[in-house]
């Protein structure tokens, strides 16, 4: 179906159900379904992309490790007043290279589930980066499949003139969520974990975002 096929909805309710039943299907052609065994991994980092110096790893009942490390360079002061993270703050844990396998495991770990899970982030090459960065280039981290990238490519279906990627937060306009959290991993790996699954189930939000007033 090219753009020019996609129905153009009338109401808010009609539109999120178009939005998520197009994010769904994107996730079902990568293997994606309700079924499938996932883990929701957020972080927090030094920069952009930077280091690694919170890193959340959620299963699908929102349970699963929250580890801190301490990164080999600085932590940029734009970044320490997003998270409040600091050198100090981070000095008694250790560096991320010497927490692999408790990360690894909480990424791989099948359970009772019926396979290897799926690693779902928000914005996959970001957070590999800040990985390659904390681990080295040549770690061997599973792959990721980055949600942002799907929706983002849906919405371009939707509107080929649009210029932005769209924000997790942002996503509360289609499916109900929790609120994300820049000072915390496991909050953002939460919100991305009820994102997903609502998306996987197809279910919507009904009411319109809010209509800001004009300055």
């Amino acid at each position: 179906m090219t753009t020019t096929d996609l129905p153009r909805p009338s109401t808010f309710p009609e539109q999120a159900a178009q939005r998520v039943n197009l994010y769904a299907d994107a996730l079902l052609s990568l293997g994606i379904t309700p079924a499938t065994p996932l883990r929701f991994l957020a972080v927090l980092t030094t920069g952009l992309p930077g280091e690694v110096i919170e890193i959340a790893v959620l299963d699908g009942q929102g349970n699963g490790p929250v580890l801190r490390a301490r990164p080999h360079g600085p932590i940029d002061p734009g970044a320490q007043m997003h998270h409040g993270l600091s050198a100090a703050v981070l000095s008694g844990e250790a560096p991320l290279t010497e927490q692999l396998e408790p990360l690894l495991s909480a990424l791989a770990a099948t359970g009772e589930e019926s396979g290897p899970p799926t690693v779902i982030t928000w914005a996959g090459p970001f957070i590999e980066q800040a990985l390659r960065a904390s681990l080295g280039p040549d770690a061997a981290l599973p792959a990721f499949t980055s949600l942002q990238d799907a929706v983002h490519e849906q919405d371009l279906r939707l509107n080929p003139l649009l210029r932005y990627r769209p924000s997790l937060p942002g996503m509360n306009y289609t499916v109900e969520m929790p609120a994300t959290d820049p000072t915390s991993a496991s909050a953002n790996a939460n919100a991305l974990r009820v994102v997903t699954q609502a998306i996987l189930n197809r279910q919507h939000v009904t009411t319109p975002p809010p209509i800001r007033p004009r300055p």
